[in-house]
């Protein structure tokens, strides 16, 4: 019996109803590899056992941020290989993180770092070793007194902070925060990107709530790769195309050819001459990022307070906190707008911003890993989170005002 079909549309349609039995076991097979590996991850997400840890500083003496970077460069070492199916895909395992957190509740400043139990003891090895006198102190987790996000009484606002270009490019490092002391050459001057930060939360009213996470995985070498593609175009040079399998062949056999030589490559000269000093200066600044250590990271901000006491100048504050540390020819941050609690003009709106005020809240309370994470070396993360300076005007930031001793060895024991 011969089918007559009136159009192509009709004739489509009958293929797909007639040939299900062919596609449907592969759409079944590709969904259940999905809602399994998300049932893993969830798993192992939900199985790690977290401490959060106070970080109080000495009131004397603030170091350099080169001693958090120090930090950095050591916690790095959780970094693991991860195998592919016995771990990734049966086990959910993913590499281990760290929150570093700036909390501003009532005007008070507190630094924390949140790590795997695991780790701990890696975590106040590296703390006490660049910053002996401080103290690390486990304490209740703070986003736990955080009420659930209720449109008549609270309001939140919530962002994810990305980069600007590729991770490669570097943002704008503590090293250009300082400068010398004109009066004295030994003595530096320390500009703290971090004091309009502390500035701001230091000026929260009774009620109000403003955390930032800094989200950072120790990442391997494959950021380092792909920003040799970014030399090479700063260099003028054009990207190597991929060799075809026949025509490698061919040039392997031509050279195996009596009287056949090789072919030589044609060398080309690097554009460095015709590079302008300030795209010299970009692509110093690009090798340099290269060179260290690196992380998977993001910034999380969130603001909370009640409907009346709601300021919007809190939340100008820490994005214009943000925008020091970007320059126009490297990089910078800036809000990422899928996850922003601000929607544009459109159908739905006050139910979409309802939704991303939630989730943004929950991601904050269960410190997910952000949506977009980008690379940030350990000079780049110290930069971001450090302890500021003592001249930066936080007057409630907890600080240790006595040093601890040891007793005397002569002391009798009764």
């Amino acid at each position: 019996m011969e089918i007559v079909f009136d159009n192509l549309e009709t004739s489509l349609w009958y293929l797909i109803f007639s040939l299900w039995w062919i596609y449907t076991p592969v759409l079944m097979f590709f969904l259940l590899v999905f809602f399994f590996q998300a049932y893993t991850k969830a798993k192992y997400f939900y199985s790690l056992k977290w401490v959060l840890l106070e970080i109080r500083v000495p009131s004397e003496g603030v170091k350099s941020p080169k001693a958090m970077e120090n930090i950095f460069s050591a916690l790095h070492a959780v970094l693991l290989p991860i195998k592919p199916f016995r771990e990734k895909f049966l086990k959910g395992k993913v590499n281990d993180w760290y929150s570093l957190e700036i909390v501003g509740k009532s005007g008070e400043v507190k630094f924390y770092i949140r790590t795997l139990e695991a780790t701990r003891n890696l975590v106040e090895t590296q703390f006490y070793a660049q910053y002996p006198n401080c103290e690390l102190i486990e304490v209740e987790d703070h986003v736990a007194a955080l009420p659930a996000f209720s449109e008549g009484e609270y309001d939140v606002f919530g962002t994810e902070f990305i980069l600007t270009k590729e991770d490669v490019y570097p943002i704008k490092t503590y090293l250009e925060f300082e400068e010398l002391n004109p009066a004295r050459k030994e003595n530096v001057q320390r500009l703290d990107p971090l004091a309009s930060i502390t500035e701001a939360l230091s000026r929260l009213n009774p009620g109000e709530y403003l955390g930032m996470q800094v989200l950072a995985r120790p990442t391997g070498d494959a950021w380092v790769k792909k920003g040799q593609e970014v030399i090479d175009k700063l260099l003028g040079k054009e990207p190597k195309k991929p060799e075809g399998a026949f025509t490698g062949l061919a040039k392997r056999l031509a050279a195996l050819l009596p009287g056949e030589a090789a072919p030589k490559e044609e060398k080309k000269e690097e554009r460095r001459k015709d590079q302008t000093p300030g795209q010299y200066e970009v692509l110093k600044a690009v090798e340099a990022s290269m060179s260290k250590l690196g992380y998977s990271s993001g910034v999380r901000f969130l603001y909370m307070a009640p409907k009346e006491t709601f300021q919007r100048g809190h939340v100008a504050s820490v994005n214009g906190a943000m925008k020091l540390f970007a320059t126009n020819n490297l990089n910078g941050f800036k809000m990422n707008m899928k996850v922003t609690t601000l929607v544009a003009k459109q159908p739905f709106k006050k139910r979409k911003i309802r939704r991303k005020k939630i989730m943004i809240l929950r991601n904050y309370k269960l410190r997910q890993f952000v949506a977009s994470p980008g690379i940030l070396n350990t000079e780049e993360l110290a930069t971001v989170y450090h302890f500021p300076d003592v001249g930066v005007r936080a007057p409630l930031m907890p600080r240790i005002e006595a040093k601890k001793g040891e007793p005397p060895a002569e002391l009798p024991v009764g």
